[in-house]
């Protein structure tokens, strides 16, 4: 038996074996509750008013000890009301309108599945600006078209292991939860190039890419690009 519970971008998977939940569904509910803390005491959501509830939380100690006792309550409202950080500063039209740049770009370079097979798990939303995409463990991953390796991070909360592609023109793309990362920063690759691996880094339930394109810093749907 399987409960998921989704928190923000994230997902967390209890597990019943032998009866009992594993352990490590505590351990990083204490983790995700010192991630809301962080987000209530960045200066760049200051104005946000789900950043100023968990700034209230934070700051007054009854209510800071009543949700001490039952994180579980605190993460699941917080993923209710709590947009992914990437959404805090995008609207609808933001999100909907793509510029002539990387109109154009998409048109005359060919676009392509970052995966062999294609089964979509997750679509784009206003609370998930990306696609998840299942593909078995250990699966190729591939730009969705050429471009050099802008970074390669790590985050323990959300991404994993994560790759960043310049396409030029403001175009950028972004492959997370890799189970292991084949390129380096600075490298061209094109449209053939395995980056990665599939996997189940940072907050995942399970094998599966997680994409995100932006225009200019603006999150879209890859679906529009996508042939």
């Amino acid at each position: 038996m399987k409960w998921k519970i989704e928190i923000g971008r994230y997902q967390l998977a209890l597990r019943r074996v032998g009866g009992r939940p594993k352990k490590t569904i505590f351990s990083r509910l204490r983790e995700y509750f010192s991630y809301l803390k962080k987000i209530a005491e960045d200066k760049r959501f200051s104005g946000n008013p789900v950043s100023r509830v968990l700034r209230r939380i934070f700051e007054t100690k009854k209510i800071r000890q009543l949700f001490g006792v039952n994180l579980l309550t605190i993460a699941i409202v917080s993923g209710v009301v709590s947009p992914s950080i990437s959404a805090f500063s995008t609207s609808e039209a933001e999100i909907t309108n793509i510029s002539p740049q990387v109109i154009q770009l998409t048109t005359q370079n060919s676009i392509r599945w970052p995966v062999e097979s294609v089964r979509i798990t997750q679509d784009y939303r206003r609370f998930h600006q990306a696609i998840d995409l299942a593909e078995p463990l250990g699966s190729p991953v591939y730009p969705i078209t050429e471009g050099r390796v802008e970074s390669i991070s790590w985050q323990r909360f959300g991404w994993g292991n994560h790759i960043i592609i310049d396409h030029g023109s403001g175009f950028k793309s972004l492959y997370a939860h890799l189970s292991k990362v084949l390129v380096k920063e600075g490298q061209e690759v094109d449209k053939n190039t395995v980056i990665g691996l599939i996997g189940t880094t940072g907050w995942s339930t399970g094998p599966h890419l997680h994409l995100e394109v932006y225009d200019n810093g603006q999150p879209f749907n890859p679906l529009t690009i996508l042939k």
